[in-house]
């Protein structure tokens, strides 16, 4: 019993540094810039609250954008 505990000892650690770092990876490989973190809340702060349709909504994404 215990050997197969042992036997999953490297598995577990490999899935484990997989799960770390490969999101770890994505983030360093491309990290958010501020300049596009502001176009995004610019864009989100057009869109009024009021909007009553997903149609609506793309209208107002559309006129801030131009």
């Amino acid at each position: 019993m215990a050997t197969y505990l042992w036997l999953n000892v490297p598995l577990m650690a490999l899935i484990f540094a997989a799960m770390c770092g490969i999101p770890l990876w994505m983030v360093i490989k491309r990290p958010d810039t501020g300049r596009d973190i502001k176009d995004a809340v610019r864009r989100a702060e057009a869109i009024p609250l009021h909007a009553v349709s997903a149609h609506e909504a793309e209208r107002w994404r559309e006129r801030a954008a131009a």
